[in-house]
């Protein structure tokens, strides 16, 4: 799979350079029966319906589970926690497990206010992350 992102349009500064994805999520190699997707950038309401499609895609494999990296996170919001709930309820209904790895300090904070720390599966470490699912 590549990389999905979206990018502030195509204009270009006065360096010639490009500005950034404002996020991009890409699947990485991982195990056999194991989908591993890393977010980068902001997740938010923008990114929220490409999450949705990239986390159903991985859903669809019917892996044993699935890891996200959130280490280049630089922004959540309560649609980025909502695709989280969302996943992983859609994966557990199908006996698969979702852990989030890396989770940033940003987002960690969402979690925290918002209780879903004591919901989701969390790992300090993608290869940590991907121990759990293969365990």
């Amino acid at each position: 799979m590549g990389e999905t992102g979206k990018s502030e349009g195509a204009r270009v500064d006065g360096s010639g350079i490009r500005p950034p994805n404002v996020y991009a999520i890409s699947e990485r190699p991982a195990p056999p029966g194991v989908v591993l997707l890393a977010l980068r950038g902001e997740f938010d309401v923008a990114a929220a319906p490409a999450a949705r499609e990239r986390l159903e895609d991985a859903r669809a494999q019917r892996p044993r589970g699935v890891v996200l990296d959130l280490a280049e996170v630089t922004f959540a919001d309560s649609s980025a926690l909502r695709e989280l709930l969302r996943a992983d309820a859609g994966l557990r209904a199908d006996g698969s497990l979702l852990v989030i790895a890396a989770v940033p300090p940003v987002v960690e904070r969402l979690l925290g206010l918002t209780r879903a720390s004591d919901l989701l599966e969390l790992a300090p470490s993608v290869e940590q992350a991907l121990d759990r699912v293969t365990a």
